[in-house]
């Protein structure tokens, strides 16, 4: 398989110098950056490489170097492949300078191999114009864009390459003379042909949307054979609604024509090798479909090295970061002598994504949680339990609150070893930052016992302040010295909430659920609201079910308690969930003190 192993483009619109570096043991190339940064151009030039009649001196030369001038204003493409089963490089260089569209004189090549990262001079060949020509023609290379998609040129080319290539025991060689006068025949044939091929790829389209299959309808007349595929012959899919592709939503048309390529190149046996760039294949598609299209990237990959742009963080590898390529760029006035007044310039710039800089930059980009080896960041929030690192993230992402590092001390007990250590630790720490930390206590008796005590301690080297929770109206008893309440996180959220997680629990235990008006309604009560919600649901579900033995239970300390408050916290996903989405919009507007109380402990200005 040849593949390409390095790329090098200069002076190509907003691209002056820019070198890429291919890792191989990954044939998924993903181009990253914010828009306007040049990531379609580096596209567009491995495209002008592999076909170089589409140049434009117009627009494919840079803008700076159009109104400056200069030794090198056309473009210089530079592409070394490896052809890994030989272990043989080729290094094609295409120079517009000299380019001709009739004698492509300016195609120059030559081959060797490596030792290491060197190269071997003995094995160094230059090829002639043939030689790279044929060499070159070897590879078929197909460029998607994201916008001017051409469907009959698609269909033409597909329907062409289904005679021509798949069905070659079947293949129509007449003369388009001979071809009109047995056209009969031709039509009963070629709907032949196209409902096996249709049948053949409706099972990929499938893999995507149970309901999707694809038809060809094949007219029954015509006047010309290209005049037959390009203008009358239909590409539609059949999803139960309109056939007609122009007619289906832009991520549907989308996502058919990258896989009609696909599907194409599978049946073109002259071929081994392929290429492709794709510009944007996350537009218009929602998460689900993103990740299909990305596992058939993966999947095909085997066999096709694939160059892509994206802004989507499920077209990236987060746990190799290989073959990420993220691109920024500089923009400024330029003075041009030719033009008699400064032009704006916009210069595209690889960032290096192996510094820390690189890194945060493109975890910033694509929303990838950056990998933080640090103990602490600067701002941390330290809680008690999983249940409360779970219910205050979940939360603070509905809410849309950025969240900081929020570290579970699995028990409180552990708080004041949990402390010491990091105090310790930042002590001859070279950090650029002192860390804060927040500590978030339950206002029970074992919560405020360790309160007072972390209240007389000093911590010289991390910032330390400690909070006790409070309840979901905000009117709790925080004094510690006359505080007799038992309040854990599930009394921060709301009601309603642990009455919709708890009676999901109840409906798979095949128990009797309990009434969300009535704890609404007694939790206001202040005997009630001293003794927590999690006292209350407890009762309320036993009332609900006096005739059941070994009850869950809510309020214990042990292990199966535990457990069963773990599970309440694994149930709250409020994305994935229309109902508890609702039902958080509401309770969001009665209850306003928890959005304020999720604000307050998350801010650390």
């Amino acid at each position: 398989m040849i593949v390409i192993k390095k790329i090098e483009i200069i002076s190509f619109r907003s691209i002056l110098n820019l070198t890429i570096e291919v890792d191989n043991t990954l044939n998924l190339i993903a181009i990253c950056g914010e828009n306007n940064v040049g990531k379609t151009n580096t596209l567009r030039a491995i495209n002008l490489f592999f076909h170089p009649e589409t140049y434009q001196i117009n627009t494919d030369r840079p803008t700076i170097k159009e109104a400056q001038g200069g030794s090198r204003i056309d473009p210089k493409i530079i592409v070394e492949f490896l052809d890994d089963k030989s272990n043989v490089y080729y290094k094609v260089i295409r120079d517009f300078k000299f380019y001709e569209k009739k004698d492509n004189k300016e195609l120059k090549c030559k081959t060797f191999k490596r030792r290491g990262k060197n190269v071997d001079s003995t094995t160094v060949k230059e090829l002639s114009f043939k030689k790279t020509t044929e060499f070159l023609e070897s590879i078929e290379f197909r460029y998607i864009e994201s916008i001017n998609i051409d469907i009959p040129q698609l269909v033409e080319e597909l329907t062409t390459n289904v005679i021509d290539v798949q069905y070659s025991k079947t293949r129509i060689t007449k003369s388009k003379e001979d071809l009109h006068k047995a056209y009969n025949d031709y039509i009963t044939g070629l709907d032949e042909i196209l409902n096996i091929f249709s049948e053949n790829i409706s099972g990929t389209f499938k893999n995507f949307k149970d309901n999707w299959s694809i038809k060809f309808l094949v007219p029954s007349s015509s006047e010309t054979f290209r005049g037959l595929i390009s203008d009358d012959v239909q590409l539609v899919i059949d999803d139960k609604g309109c056939l007609n592709v122009e007619q289906k939503g832009s991520g549907l048309q989308r996502l058919a024509v990258i896989l009609l390529h696909f599907e194409i190149i599978k049946r073109m046996r002259d071929k081994k090798n392929f290429i492709f760039c794709i510009d944007e294949p996350d537009i218009y598609l929602h998460d689900g479909l993103q990740r299909k299209l990305m596992d058939f990237f993966l999947e095909n990959s085997k066999n096709i090295q694939i160059f892509y742009t994206t802004h989507s963080k499920v077209f990236i590898n987060q746990y190799s970061m290989k073959n990420i390529v993220l691109l920024g760029a500089e923009y400024f006035p330029k003075a041009s002598v030719r033009k008699q007044r400064n032009i704006d310039v916009v210069e595209t710039k690889l960032i290096d994504t192996n510094c820390d800089e690189g890194y945060e930059k493109i975890c910033e980009h694509l929303g990838i949680e950056k990998n933080n080896y640090d103990v602490l960041q600067k701002n941390n929030i330290l809680v008690e339990g999983g249940c409360d690192k779970k219910y205050l993230e979940e939360v603070a992402n509905y809410f849309g609150i950025e969240k900081p590092k929020i570290i579970s001390l699995d028990g409180v007990s552990n708080a004041e070893k949990y402390l010491e250590f990091y105090n310790s630790y930042y002590k001859d720490n070279t950090s650029s930052y002192k860390p804060n930390v927040k500590v978030l206590f339950d206002n029970d008796a074992a919560g405020r016992d360790v309160y007072k005590k972390i209240l007389n301690k000093k911590y010289n080297f991390i910032t330390v302040t400690s909070y006790l929770l409070q309840n979901f109206t905000g009117d709790g008893i925080m004094d510690i010295h006359k505080n007799n309440t038992n309040h854990e996180i599930e009394d921060l959220l709301y009601p309603d909430i642990m009455c919709y997680l708890i009676n999901a629990l109840l409906t798979k235990k095949s128990l009797h659920k309990i009434k969300t008006t009535t704890i609404t309604s007694k939790i206001m009560k202040p005997a009630f609201k001293k003794a927590g919600i999690l006292s209350l649901l407890d009762y309320e579900k036993n009332s609900a079910n006096p005739d059941e033995e070994d009850i869950i239970c809510f309020v214990s300390s042990n292990k199966a308690t535990n457990d069963i408050k773990n599970g309440l916290a694994g149930m709250f996903n409020i994305a994935g969930d229309r109902a508890l989405i609702h039902l958080m919009d509401s309770c969001k507007i009665r209850y306003p003190y928890v959005e304020k109380y999720i604000n307050e402990l998350f801010s650390f200005q």
